[in-house]
């Protein structure tokens, strides 16, 4: 779990079937120290995991992303530079998975954009 470690959540809003999250990311978490060190850059597989862990926040379940139709790193998140970022989720529910949605971005600058499906984590 990324959550209180890597970010932390400044501001959470649900709507029927959105989700609206800003994060506060921890500039001094050891992952930005390999990755890459000198030049800070937040994985694409940990804005991945935040997605399903604030999805699962949100609707008190822990998910496993099982697919990604679309997932597009539009730029960088560097931690230094955009410590606060926010996620805009839309979800649907269907045959017990999640069809999700959305965007990590900033402002104007997005950094990324997918389409991603989330089932139920069976060991969590």
């Amino acid at each position: 779990m990324l959550l209180n470690d890597l970010y932390t959540i400044e501001s959470l809003t649900k709507k029927e079937d959105q989700i609206l999250v800003t994060i506060k990311l921890m500039a001094d978490h050891a992952i930005f120290k390999g990755h890459f060190p000198g030049h800070p850059v937040l994985p694409g597989v940990c804005m991945m995991e935040m997605i399903a862990e604030l999805t699962g926040q949100v609707l008190q379940k822990s998910f496993r992303i099982s697919g990604g139709p679309m997932i597009k790193f539009l730029r960088m998140i560097d931690p230094e530079r955009n410590p606060q970022i926010s996620l805009e989720i839309k979800y649907q529910s269907s045959a017990g998975k999640i069809n999700e949605e959305g965007k990590i971005f900033f402002g104007s600058e997005t950094f990324m954009k997918f389409q991603l499906i989330l089932e139920p984590d069976r060991a969590g």
